[in-house]
């Protein structure tokens, strides 16, 4: 009869050290599974974050552009194309400031979405024979974590059109992209 008590005893300290492994085992599961849930929703945050910083510089770009179109419509068939380059490179001497297309991108406040002290925009416009690239990197980090979108894309410095075809043109005509990618 102690034998059998003591057989009962081991086989309830077995069954508990079981039922308490798969309760530890199960609680680390699940503790592990919503710590990567917050992780991966923090990431999803910085990329939609950083994207529509992106979104929002490629807008002004498109403002810019149909300033410019203004501003050269206002001079003489002869200087329309070099006071529309001259605008979009910030040298043009009637207008105080005369700000280029990469100074406004940098610049926080023309942003709505970009307020914030974790994004850092950079851009830059290289003149090319017939147009111009225009890259603008979009870094956003918070809790360690860094994602940095690149857009690149040409602006047309319209060698091939004349004032009279450009009066109504949308600024969209004058933008096209190359490359919308996710840097490492």
């Amino acid at each position: 009869m102690q034998n059998k008590k003591g057989m009962i005893l081991v086989f309830v300290l077995l069954m508990s050290s079981v039922i308490i492994l798969t309760g530890t085992v199960l609680l680390s599961t699940t503790v592990m599974n919503y710590k990567m849930k917050k992780l991966n929703s923090k990431v999803k945050h910085v990329f939609y974050t950083s994207e529509a910083v992106m979104e929002e510089a490629y807008l002004i770009s498109l403002g810019f552009i149909e300033n410019a179109l203004t501003y050269a419509n206002g001079k003489d068939d002869s200087d329309f194309k070099d006071a529309y380059i001259d605008f979009l490179k910030g040298n043009c001497m009637d207008i105080v400031p005369s700000n280029s297309l990469t100074e406004v991108l940098k610049d926080k406040s023309s942003y709505i979405v970009y307020k914030d002290s974790c994004y850092k925009i950079d851009a830059k416009l290289t003149e090319k024979c017939d147009s111009f690239q225009l890259e603008i990197i979009s870094t956003y980090s918070e809790n360690s974590i860094d994602k940095k979108l690149k857009f690149i894309c040409t602006l047309d410095n319209l060698n091939d059109k004349s004032k009279d075809s450009l009066i109504h043109i949308n600024p969209k005509d004058l933008i096209h992209m190359i490359d919308w990618k996710v840097e490492r």
